[in-house]
């Protein structure tokens, strides 16, 4: 079985310098030595050495979108339009903030909700803020969102929860990342949110700590979503073997981009992997998956129907989301045609070979039978 992914981690022996450290500080969480570190070295490596006092570490990417939320100070049941198209934490940390998710529809080819998108949805909807999703990991356009709240003055807190390796970052967002396992970039568990400004920086640290102010006093209901000194320490220990990351990703996604056009397969992409790596390889096909899905399984190569079914077919947000129209002939689309292929770090040339040269076969097999 060659399987769809396997997180790519630091070693145990990685490890053991930062676990010595947390041994000698005898400090655990809250903030610590390592803590400071890993803001530090994401900043150095990953964020254009972006000033740290605008970064704060939490405990999950899903705490990072609903604090940022949270600092933004909206009344509650405010409308937050966001994407269809997108895991159930996107729309989760929405509604755990007290706000309602609107849903709109995506952008056909890099499969986003675009400013274009968003500022049709505003004239229809009195939305409040919007929440755009770096899907798999590739890049939003900062630059275009930073226009787009120029011109309307709507916060726009985006959720690149897989694209820590790939986001630009401009001063007038906000920007929620996920240290998951199953990110690029993983440590484990944890999130991180890059702010505009030191102050609102400040608040989230504060609220991931129970809202306490100096002196102890709480004058903001908080939660406990602050990350620990181990998973700091894996972070830390990832971040050592960033390049290692980086190298392997490129070798992965171009092996697949060659092989795709040797096999001259009829399948879209994610526009952008031109420029960028993605956190999970998407690909469209003509006809919807179910059957493709189960032929792969048949052959031993597992795949994933990512983002299906769209957030509006979940039973658990039916009466707490609204749909930003009636259309959503886009999202449908990509969420029904829609694959996953097995990429990570794990994967051999001949496991990429045979994924592609078995993809090829049950295409070809499917074209003749239509």
């Amino acid at each position: 079985m060659i399987p769809y992914f396997i997180p790519d981690m630091p070693k145990t022996e990685a490890l053991i310098p930062y676990l010595k450290e947390i041994d000698n500080n005898l400090w655990y969480s809250n903030f610590g030595p390592l803590y400071h570190q890993l803001i530090q070295k994401i900043a150095d490596n990953c964020l254009d050495n972006i000033a740290t006092n605008k970064l704060t570490l939490v405990s999950s990417g899903t705490s990072a979108i609903e604090l940022a939320l949270r600092s933004l100070n909206l009344p509650a049941g405010a409308k937050v339009l966001t994407t269809s198209f997108t895991f159930p934490a996107t729309v989760e940390a929405i509604i755990n903030a007290g706000l309602t998710p609107v849903l709109s529809d995506i952008n056909k080819n890099n499969w986003f909700l675009t400013p274009e998108i968003a500022l049709r949805n505003t004239k229809l909807h009195n939305i409040a803020a919007v929440v755009p999703v770096a899907a798999f990991g590739m890049p939003v356009c900062s630059e275009s969102w930073a226009n787009f709240y120029k011109k309307t003055n709507l916060p726009v807190v985006i959720d690149a929860a897989a694209a820590l390796m790939n986001q630009s970052i401009n001063e007038n967002l906000i920007y929620a990342f996920s240290l998951h396992a199953t990110k690029p970039l993983g440590a484990g568990e944890g999130g991180l949110v890059v702010c505009p400004n030191k102050s609102q920086a400040s608040f989230i640290r504060k609220m991931s700590n129970f809202g306490f102010e100096a002196g102890r006093t709480i004058n903001n209901v908080g939660t406990n979503a602050k990350m620990s000194e181990y998973h700091c320490a894996v972070g830390l220990a990832q971040l050592d073997r960033i390049k290692e990351i980086k190298q392997k990703n490129s070798f992965i996604l171009n092996k697949y981009k060659s092989l795709f056009e040797q096999h001259h397969l009829k399948v879209q992409t994610q526009a952008g992997l031109e420029s960028f790596v993605p956190a999970s390889l998407y690909v469209l096909f003509e006809h919807h998956t179910d059957e493709l899905f189960e032929r792969l399984l048949e052959q031993g190569i597992e795949s994933r129907r990512l983002y299906w079914p769209l957030i509006q077919g979940f039973p658990a947000f039916s009466d707490n989301t609204i749909p930003a129209s009636l259309n959503f002939k886009n999202a449908n689309r990509v969420s029904s045609q829609g694959l996953a292929l097995p990429f990570h770090n794990h994967l051999t040339e001949q496991d990429i070979e045979n994924t592609v040269s078995i993809l090829s076969t049950v295409l070809n097999k499917k074209a003749q039978q239509l």
